[in-house]
Protein backbone atom coordinates (compact mmCIF):
# COMPACT_ATOMS: atom_id res chain seq x y z
CA UNK A 1 0.00 0.00 0.00
CA UNK A 2 1.59 3.54 -1.12
CA UNK A 3 0.14 6.20 0.91
CA UNK A 4 0.01 9.65 -0.71
CA UNK A 5 0.30 12.67 1.13
CA UNK A 6 -0.21 16.54 -0.47
CA UNK A 7 -0.25 19.19 2.02
CA UNK A 8 2.19 18.48 3.73
CA UNK A 9 4.02 21.74 4.78
CA UNK A 10 2.03 25.08 6.20
CA UNK A 11 5.10 27.39 7.14
CA UNK A 12 4.05 26.86 11.00
CA UNK A 13 5.88 25.17 12.78
CA UNK A 14 3.20 23.47 15.22
CA UNK A 15 0.82 22.76 12.26
CA UNK A 16 3.37 21.13 10.15
CA UNK A 17 4.67 19.09 13.32
CA UNK A 18 0.95 17.70 13.76
CA UNK A 19 0.86 17.14 10.10
CA UNK A 20 3.49 15.17 10.25
CA UNK A 21 2.40 13.01 13.12
CA UNK A 22 -0.94 12.50 11.03
CA UNK A 23 1.35 10.92 8.74
CA UNK A 24 3.02 8.42 10.82
CA UNK A 25 -0.01 8.21 12.72
CA UNK A 26 -2.07 6.61 9.79
CA UNK A 27 1.35 4.85 8.70
CA UNK A 28 1.03 3.02 12.05
CA UNK A 29 -2.13 1.87 11.11
CA UNK A 30 -1.72 -0.09 7.26
CA UNK A 31 1.56 -1.33 9.08
CA UNK A 32 -0.84 -3.24 11.32
CA UNK A 33 -2.98 -4.09 8.64
CA UNK A 34 -0.44 -5.59 5.98
CA UNK A 35 1.92 -7.29 9.14
CA UNK A 36 -0.61 -9.02 10.86
CA UNK A 37 1.07 -7.07 14.03
CA UNK A 38 -0.69 -5.18 15.82
CA UNK A 39 1.48 -4.93 19.03
CA UNK A 40 4.53 -3.86 16.72
CA UNK A 41 2.84 -1.36 15.05
CA UNK A 42 2.90 1.73 16.95
CA UNK A 43 -0.59 2.43 16.81
CA UNK A 44 -0.42 3.04 20.41
CA UNK A 45 1.79 5.68 20.02
CA UNK A 46 0.11 8.00 18.18
CA UNK A 47 -3.53 7.00 19.07
CA UNK A 48 -4.96 6.94 22.39
CA UNK A 49 -8.64 7.02 23.92
CA UNK A 50 -11.45 6.26 21.87
CA UNK A 51 -9.65 6.82 18.38
CA UNK A 52 -7.08 3.97 19.79
CA UNK A 53 -10.16 1.60 20.28
CA UNK A 54 -11.47 2.68 16.85
CA UNK A 55 -8.34 1.97 14.75
CA UNK A 56 -6.86 -1.02 16.59
CA UNK A 57 -10.44 -2.80 16.11
CA UNK A 58 -10.18 -1.54 12.32
CA UNK A 59 -6.71 -3.60 11.99
CA UNK A 60 -8.23 -6.91 14.19
CA UNK A 61 -10.79 -6.92 11.91
CA UNK A 62 -8.54 -6.83 8.51
CA UNK A 63 -6.14 -9.31 10.84
CA UNK A 64 -8.44 -11.79 11.45
CA UNK A 65 -10.71 -11.69 8.02
CA UNK A 66 -6.83 -11.87 6.48
CA UNK A 67 -7.50 -9.26 4.10
CA UNK A 68 -5.09 -5.93 3.65
CA UNK A 69 -5.26 -3.06 0.77
CA UNK A 70 -3.15 -2.56 -2.50
CA UNK A 71 -2.98 0.35 -4.76
CA UNK A 72 -2.61 3.92 -3.25
CA UNK A 73 -4.63 6.01 -0.63
CA UNK A 74 -4.32 10.13 -1.30
CA UNK A 75 -4.52 12.08 1.68
CA UNK A 76 -5.55 15.73 0.80
CA UNK A 77 -7.21 18.84 1.95
CA UNK A 78 -5.34 18.44 5.09
CA UNK A 79 -5.93 21.43 7.63
CA UNK A 80 -4.99 22.03 11.28
CA UNK A 81 -6.57 24.25 13.51
CA UNK A 82 -4.60 24.75 16.38
CA UNK A 83 -6.32 25.83 19.96
CA UNK A 84 -3.46 26.28 22.27
CA UNK A 85 -0.17 24.34 23.00
CA UNK A 86 -1.52 20.80 23.74
CA UNK A 87 -4.64 20.66 21.75
CA UNK A 88 -5.63 21.29 18.12
CA UNK A 89 -8.44 19.42 15.25
CA UNK A 90 -7.15 18.41 11.99
CA UNK A 91 -9.46 17.54 8.88
CA UNK A 92 -8.59 16.15 5.44
CA UNK A 93 -9.82 13.74 2.70
CA UNK A 94 -9.17 10.09 2.00
CA UNK A 95 -9.33 9.29 -1.69
CA UNK A 96 -9.71 5.52 -2.04
CA UNK A 97 -10.14 5.36 -5.58
CA UNK A 98 -6.82 3.67 -6.33
CA UNK A 99 -6.66 1.34 -3.45
CA UNK A 100 -7.95 -2.38 -3.45
CA UNK A 101 -8.74 -5.43 -1.17
CA UNK A 102 -6.45 -8.04 -1.02
CA UNK A 103 -6.46 -11.41 0.25
CA UNK A 104 -3.56 -12.24 2.20
CA UNK A 105 -4.10 -16.37 2.19
CA UNK A 106 -4.10 -16.21 -1.45
CA UNK A 107 -2.12 -12.79 -2.35
CA UNK A 108 -4.94 -12.16 -4.73
CA UNK A 109 -6.31 -8.31 -5.54
CA UNK A 110 -9.73 -7.95 -5.56
CA UNK A 111 -10.34 -4.91 -7.55
CA UNK A 112 -13.15 -2.11 -5.70
CA UNK A 113 -15.16 -0.31 -7.62
CA UNK A 114 -14.89 3.48 -7.58
CA UNK A 115 -17.63 5.34 -5.92
CA UNK A 116 -18.95 8.52 -4.27
CA UNK A 117 -17.92 6.18 -1.06
CA UNK A 118 -14.66 6.17 -2.03
CA UNK A 119 -13.87 9.54 -0.76
CA UNK A 120 -13.62 9.77 2.78
CA UNK A 121 -13.13 13.21 5.27
CA UNK A 122 -11.74 12.60 8.27
CA UNK A 123 -12.49 15.11 11.64
CA UNK A 124 -9.25 14.07 14.57
CA UNK A 125 -9.05 15.89 17.83
CA UNK A 126 -5.58 15.68 18.58
CA UNK A 127 -3.76 16.29 21.84
CA UNK A 128 0.33 16.77 22.33
CA UNK A 129 1.83 14.49 24.75
CA UNK A 130 4.30 14.90 27.51
CA UNK A 131 7.09 13.54 24.60
CA UNK A 132 5.82 16.30 22.29
CA UNK A 133 3.79 13.82 20.06
CA UNK A 134 0.61 14.59 18.63
CA UNK A 135 -1.52 12.43 19.34
CA UNK A 136 -5.32 11.34 17.97
CA UNK A 137 -7.66 10.60 20.48
CA UNK A 138 -11.48 11.28 18.50
CA UNK A 139 -11.72 10.26 14.85
CA UNK A 140 -14.66 10.76 13.21
CA UNK A 141 -14.97 9.47 9.55
CA UNK A 142 -17.94 10.76 6.92
CA UNK A 143 -17.46 8.41 4.04
CA UNK A 144 -18.96 9.31 0.95
CA UNK A 145 -18.43 13.15 2.13
CA UNK A 146 -19.12 15.51 -0.88
CA UNK A 147 -16.56 18.30 0.43
CA UNK A 148 -13.98 15.26 -0.70
CA UNK A 149 -15.44 14.43 -3.84
CA UNK A 150 -13.12 14.92 -7.40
Amino acid sequence: MKLAFEDRQTGDSVKDAILADNERAVSTVWQAVASGDLAKSGIGFYYTDAALTGVYNYAKDNNARKTSWAGTLRYFDRQVTVFDKTSAALTYCVDESKANVKDLKTDKVKVVETSPDSYVYYNASVKRDKQGVWQIWKLHEDRGAQRCQP
